[in-house]
C-alpha cells in the first residue's frame, strides 16, 4: 500500500499494559485506505515487540524503533514517515471507535477540509466515561477561525489534518517541547488559515491516568519552561491586536499551572505574573475560575492560593 488516504501515527513509550487495546481498535477500523506508524520511542518494557507482533500479522502496520527522545520526537518521526493524504495521532494508551477515521477522512473529503475535528471520552479508572467535545461557531458549516484559534489547540488525536498543511506551512514539532506540543503545533498549522469542519460525534477514548510520573500529575518547573516556549512562540507570530484575548488566556493557562508544580520557583512565577498579566489585562478579559485563581495568586502568597486551590479548583479540573 504505497499511498493510504490516511496515517495514524502511534508514539509509543511503555505502555504495554493499554497498547493491545488501541492497536486492537486501529486494526477494527472500517476505513481499509489506511496506514498505522508505530513509532517505538525507546521503550523498555514489552510495548517494542507487541509493536513487532502486530506489524507481522497486518500489512498496515509499520514499526519505527528508535533511542528515547521524547513525546514531540516520536510524533515528528511518524509525520516524516506518513504517506497518507491526511494524518492524525493516536496516543498509545488510548482507543478508537471503529468508524473513527472513515467518518473523519469522508467529511474532509466531503467538505474539501483541512482540519476535520471531533468529540471524545474521557475514561477515568473508576468507570466513569465523560463526553468531551469544544463546539466552535461556525459559519456556512465552518469553523470560525478565531474561535478555533482560541478554543481549539491541542487534542491532536481528534483532529485529521492534510498533510499537505503541515508542508505548506512549514509545520514540524519541536523537540524538547513534550508538554503543549499539541498546541504549539496546531498554532503552527493555524498560519495556513486552513479550512476547519467539525463533526457532533464522540470517536476517541481518552483514558485519563492519575497517579505516577505523567506530566499532568507531577508537574515541574521544567514543564512551564516548555509552557512558556509555546506561549512566546505564539506572541512572537501571531502579534495583530486581534489576537491579544488568546496570548491573555495562555498566560492566565501557565500562572494556574504553576499552582501545580513541584517544585515552583517563586521568583519566575512573579516575574512572570507582572510582566504578563498586569491588573489591566487581567480585568479586559472574560471572568473564569482560572482568571480568579491567578486574581488570588497576585493577592495571597501562594501558600493561601495553593490552599484555595486544593478545596476548590481540583473539582474542576480532574473531571473536565
Amino acid at each position: 500500500m504505497s499511498h493510504p488516504v490516511v496515517s495514524v501515527t502511534v508514539p509509543v513509550y511503555n505502555t504495554s499494559k493499554y497498547l493491545r487495546t488501541c492497536l486492537d481498535s486501529l486494526r477494527m477500523q472500517t476505513l481499509k485506505d489506511i496506514e498505522y506508524i508505530l513509532v517505538d520511542d525507546g521503550s523498555t518494557d514489552d510495548s517494542g515487540l507487541i509493536c513487532d507482533e502486530y506489524a507481522r500479522t497486518d500489512s498496515r502496520f509499520r514499526v519505527i524503533h528508535q533511542k528515547n527522545g521524547g513525546l514531540a520526537s516520536a510524533r515528528q518521526t511518524g509525520l516524516q514517515q506518513a504517506l497518507g493524504e491526511y494524518i492524525i495521532v493516536c496516543d498509545s494508551d488510548d482507543w478508537a471507535e471503529p468508524h473513527m477515521y472513515e467518518n473523519l477522512y469522508l467529511t474532509a473529503r466531503n467538505h474539501d477540509a483541512d482540519i476535520v475535528t471531533c468529540g471524545y471520552y474521557s475514561e477515568y479508572s473508576d468507570g466513569r466515561s465523560l463526553k468531551k467535545q469544544v463546539f466552535f461557531k461556525e459559519k456556512d458549516g465552518v469553523v470560525d477561525f478565531f474561535d478555533f484559534l482560541h478554543r481549539g489547540a491541542g487534542s491532536s488525536w481528534v483532529k485529521l489534518i492534510r498533510k499537505s498543511l503541515y508542508e505548506r506551512t512549514n509545520s514540524t514539532y519541536e523537540i524538547g517541547i513534550n508538554f503543549s506540543e499539541d498546541a504549539l503545533i496546531i498554532y503552527k498549522l493555524l498560519k495556513g488559515r486552513p479550512k476547519i469542519v467539525q463533526i457532533p460525534a464522540y470517536l476517541y477514548h481518552y483514558r485519563r491516568l492519575y497517579g505516577g510520573a505523567s506530566y499532568t500529575n507531577s508537574i515541574r518547573m521544567s514543564y512551564v519552561f516548555q509552557l512558556q516556549f509555546t506561549y512566546n512562540w505564539l506572541k512572537k507570530n501571531y502579534t495583530a491586536a486581534e489576537y491579544r484575548p488568546v496570548i491573555r488566556q495562555k498566560a492566565i493557562e501557565i500562572a494556574v499551572v504553576c499552582l501545580h508544580v513541584i517544585d515552583l520557583d517563586e521568583l519566575y512565577l512573579r516575574k512572570f505574573m507582572s510582566s504578563e498579566l498586569k491588573w489591566t489585562t487581567i480585568v479586559r478579559g472574560r471572568l473564569s475560575l482560572k482568571s480568579i485563581m491567578v486574581c488570588f495568586e497576585k493577592i495571597f502568597p501562594l501558600c493561601v492560593a495553593r490552599t484555595i486551590l486544593k478545596t476548590v479548583y481540583p473539582f474542576v479540573y480532574r473531571y473536565r
